[in-house]
């Protein structure tokens, strides 16, 4: 029995349709699959254009950067079946499409030409200033001067009116110029007596007047970017400019400096849009001047000065953060941890500077209060803006504290210091894994510092100070091994090597070679310690190398003359080299190879010099020793070396009684030889043959 067919229904009566080109059994429709097959495609078709429909909306509303609620679910046109041989394919995944770009400004022709007839016209008022004053009153020239500016001001807010934004800009561009020649012009020609105004206060009081003018236009005509931007401009100097000269480069300056700064970022939020870049770019200068005339005057300036210089600029610090809590200006500034550690840092560096000015005890309490701020850093949880003021105040008053005491020559404040600086670096290793590394290398290297700055103040004598050094280095490898393949290792490892470095720097310095031995014996074993645990050859080789060199500068220092004193220290250290390369099976000469030859070929060579009993006894038991030994194990680099050995022993030996033989022996003894391997010649050849190859199979 054969499964029936699924069929499309009937377009009218929804009856199964039959197939073609019969007609449907209950309507009598005509070939009803056909009718039925084409109104289902139909309906596939719409319902794909609908989807493709949906998703062209959703991409013109992102597009558009706007978050409508979801758009209700399209009116789907019923589709009265669908047939399995006509596929619907879903619809591409919509592209994000790009914001459109902003067109770039252009120069047009009527912005020249404005531009070029404002600037002829403030030359032509500069000319008639400086030149028609010989000829005309000084009276008809102010009159002239006023009247031409306020025409000019006059039409700009007429253009205004007007919607002429770009005859707008260029009238009032060309007013803000003329109304500062005028100023300019009513002190150099004493216009009422203004020539009497020193030039400071009168340049104060112009910035003033000008600044107030443009604003009551600003106001005036709302459209025109020109005032508003010649009253920000003129308002940058007019403060400090108004100080009398004996303020101006005092904490009243930078005062006047910095508040100017802060009405700067507080115009943003008053400010249009095209003007709020021009705030910030002037507010970065005029910060940094107010910086550059407070911190300075911290350090240098008389008590009262310093501190009330610390204390504005402590002020503007604390402002300057207080600014991070409105987000409408914080939106227009660096990044909180940038501002709040910047702000951190200048006070501290002011804070520094005045604190130095009590002397010794000063540059103490502010190195104190640094480390005291790099510990209040250490524990998780801070926030960022937070941490970074703590890290920088911290580490500007530590380091600026340090600073004047090894200026002042104060070695034993300034170790103490030092030392405790490993405190908050030590805590910082434990607690923050980010910086974990780093702060690691710092508490390790901090004691180590500390020493040498004790013996360089003649806290510390040589010898103390390079073994607390040695047992340092030792120490910062043994951090290594506890923490190997963490990324502290390095650090540790790096504090350790340049501890061990000192160490011996300072003992040789100093001649202490006893010493120094012991140093290096202490490192080496430290660092070769680390080396196994962390499988690090290039460190395996340098404790091996300080191991060997104590032995040697130990054995000079007792004034040992025995070669194996030297020779065996270093054969040691080759054979513990090559332990790796024997547990792998590597070749005898790769392993050890350097080991037996460094241990017996000089001993062989003084045998043949000063030949004694013992070391000949001894040289001879190694060597053959050794060549059995190879000859077992099939090891070529010890069988070679012992055989060697002994050829070189026999030969030196019996070299002094060459010429007490006969000269006929030596010449049958030669003869027997030469018939004995004519002889034999083919049978030699081949032992000679498997004797190499023998000596080569070996490994």
């Amino acid at each position: 029995m054969s499964t029936p067919t699924w069929a499309p229904p009937c377009p009218v009566c929804g009856t199964p349709a039959v197939p073609a080109p019969a007609p449907c059994p209950t309507c009598g429709l005509p070939a009803v699959a056909q009718a039925a097959t084409v109104v289902a495609r139909l309906g596939a078709t719409i319902d794909e254009f609908a989807r493709e429909r949906d998703a062209l909306v959703a991409t013109l509303r992102r597009a558009a950067r706007t978050a409508p609620a979801p758009p209700p679910a399209p009116a789907h046109i019923p589709v009265v079946a669908r047939v399995p041989d006509a596929p619907v394919p879903a619809p591409p995944a919509p592209r994000p499409v790009a914001p459109p770009r902003a067109p770039r400004p252009r120069l047009s022709p009527q912005q020249v030409l404005l531009g070029l007839g404002a600037l002829l016209v403030v030359a032509a008022a500069i000319a008639f200033v400086a030149v028609a004053w010989t000829r005309l009153g000084v009276t008809f020239q102010a009159v002239v001067m006023g009247t031409v500016t306020a025409a000019a001001c006059a039409a700009s807010a007429f253009a205004a009116r007007r919607g002429l934004r770009a005859t707008e800009e260029a009238l009032a561009a060309a007013g803000a110029a003329l109304l500062a020649v005028d100023l300019g012009a009513a002190h150099a020609l004493g216009l009422a007596g203004a020539d009497a105004v020193p030039l400071r206060l009168w340049s104060g009081l112009s910035c003033v007047v000008a600044g107030g003018i443009a604003l009551a236009l600003g106001r005036a005509t709302r459209s025109t970017v020109t005032w508003p931007l010649v009253a920000l401009l003129a308002v940058q100097p007019a403060g400090w400019l108004l100080l009398p000269a004996g303020l101006a480069d005092g904490p009243a300056g930078t005062a006047v400096l910095l508040g100017t700064a802060l009405l700067d970022v507080l115009a943003l939020l008053l400010l249009r849009p095209a003007l709020r870049p021009v705030a910030q770019g002037l507010a970065a200068p005029v910060t940094t001047a107010g910086v550059l005339l407070g911190v300075p005057l911290a350090w240098d300036g008389a008590p009262l000065d310093s501190w009330l210089a610390t204390a504005v600029l402590a002020v503007a610090a604390a402002g300057a953060v207080a600014l991070l809590r409105e987000p409408r200006v914080a939106a227009h500034l660096p990044p909180p941890r940038v501002v709040s550690g910047v702000a951190a840092a200048i006070a501290a560096a002011a804070l520094a500077g005045s604190l130095s000015g009590l002397g010794v005890g000063g540059a103490v309490t502010a190195a104190g209060l640094g480390l005291v701020l790099l510990t209040a850093a250490a524990p998780p949880g801070t926030a960022a803006a937070a941490l970074a003021a703590l890290v920088a105040a911290g580490g500007v008053l530590a380091g600026a504290g340090a600073a004047v005491l090894a200026e002042e020559g104060r070695s034993g404040p300034l170790a103490l210091l030092v030392l405790a600086a490993a405190v908050p670096a030590g805590l910082a290793a434990v607690l923050r894994p980010g910086v974990r590394p780093a702060a690691t290398g710092a508490a390790l290297a901090a004691p180590g510092l500390a020493v040498l700055v004790a013996l360089e103040g003649d806290l510390l004598g040589p010898v103390p100070a390079a073994l607390l050094l040695a047992l340092g280095g030792a120490a910062s490898f043994a951090v290594s091994a506890l923490r190997a393949r963490f990324p502290e290792e390095g650090a540790a490892a790096v504090a350790g090597t340049l501890a061990g470095l000192a160490a011996g720097l300072v003992a040789a310095d100093a001649g202490a070679w006893g010493q120094l031995a012991v140093d290096l014996a202490v490192v080496g074993a430290a660092a070769g310690c680390y080396a196994v645990v962390a499988r690090r050859q290039p460190v395996a080789v340098l404790a091996v190398a300080d191991l060997v060199l104590a032995c040697w500068i130990a054995a000079a220092g007792a004034d040992v003359g025995t070669p194996e004193v030297y020779t065996l220290p270093a054969a040691a250290g080759l054979l513990l080299l090559a332990v790796p390369a024997l547990r792998t099976g590597a070749v005898s000469w790769a392993a050890e190879g350097p080991a037996v030859a460094v241990a017996l070929l000089p001993s062989a060579l003084v045998v043949v010099d000063e030949p004694t009993a013992l070391r000949l006894v001894g040289v001879v038991a190694v060597a053959a020793g050794l060549t059995v030994a190879g000859t077992l194990t099939h090891r070529q680099a010890p069988f070679v070396v012992g055989a060697g050995a002994l050829a070189v022993v026999v030969l030196g030996r019996l070299a002094p009684y060459a010429p007490l033989v006969p000269r006929w022996v030596t010449l049958a003894t030669a003869g027997l030889l030469l018939l004995v391997v004519g002889a034999t010649y083919e049978r030699r050849r081949q032992q000679a043959r498997e004797a190499v190859a023998w000596v080569a199979q070996m490994r």
